[in-house]
């Protein structure tokens, strides 16, 4: 069994991963020193997987792109009905892209070594994070374009509109955008290329996704963020946590604005 001080002192990007829990190990270990699993890998990944992993990446972009496109550029789709259609069907696009590749994916379900400190941390970051925001986007809207945009508008008028709000606005986005694109496509992306290159990547495409070029001010760090996050620990879930606190905190803000305003 691996030394766990020499996987330390190397470059972990460098190192094959456990299929099981992600953990880098070395090619001549017969178990992960982490987690016990059975090792069968090789120190790169096949040219014919890259070359899947690249045309998966792909036709998850590409379904993605015509979906946004639709809704953003035909009137015809630009309805509240619509927009949940089209929500719901990204969500299902990431649950099948994933679970296509759940053999190599799932271990970014578990949480290795959970810290209740480390998850109050990230969250406390997105929370901050969400409040600057909010008043920087708001300062822009209202210096370039004389207005304030609200999120919380398509919802106002509808019964029950808070709890759409939230579940439409911090609940799905935290879970399946955080399923597709730093469980799936930042998954494959590494595959192809470099941890750092395939964060950066995965996180352009995602603040691309979300068509406002005002917002790409903070939508590329945020996710640079959670790509990091991602990487770091292991695990999905502390993005997810963190995706959820940014999201509630805005719609939140943006809901007692609105009502102050009424």
């Amino acid at each position: 069994m691996a030394d766990l001080t020499l996987i330390n002192d190397a470059d972990e990007s460098q190192l094959p991963h456990c299929g099981n829990c992600d953990r880098p190990v070395y090619e001549s270990s017969r178990f992960c020193s982490h987690c016990g699993h059975a090792i069968i890998l090789s120190s790169e990944s096949s040219t014919e997987e890259k070359w899947r992993a690249i045309k998966q990446a792909a036709l998850f972009f590409a379904i993605h792109a015509v979906a946004c496109c639709v809704f953003s550029f035909v009137d015809y789709f630009k309805t509240f009905t619509w927009s949940i259609v089209i929500d719901v069907f990204l969500a299902a696009v990431a649950v099948v892209f994933f679970f296509i590749n759940w053999s190599k994916l799932k271990s970014v379900f578990l949480w290795h070594s959970f810290s209740v400190l480390k998850l109050l941390g990230y969250c406390a970051i997105a929370v901050g994070g969400s409040f600057v925001v909010n008043f920087v986007v708001r300062w822009l809207n209202r210096s370039l374009f004389s207005t304030d945009f609200s999120y919380y508008e398509f919802y106002a008028s509808h019964k029950n509109s808070v709890v759409l709000a939230i579940f439409f606005v911090a609940v799905m986005p935290a879970l399946f955008e955080e399923l597709g694109y730093r469980g799936f496509l930042l998954g494959k992306l590494m595959l192809v290329t470099d941890t750092k290159q395939a964060i950066f990547i995965s996180s352009f495409v995602f603040a691309i996704m979300h068509r406002s070029v005002i917002s790409l001010f903070w939508l590329i760090p945020f996710a640079l963020l959670l790509g990091h996050v991602r990487t770091k620990e292991k695990t999905l879930w502390y993005g997810v946590c963190m995706h959820f606190c940014f999201n509630f905190t805005a719609i939140m803000l943006e809901i007692i604005q609105w009502n102050h305003h009424l």
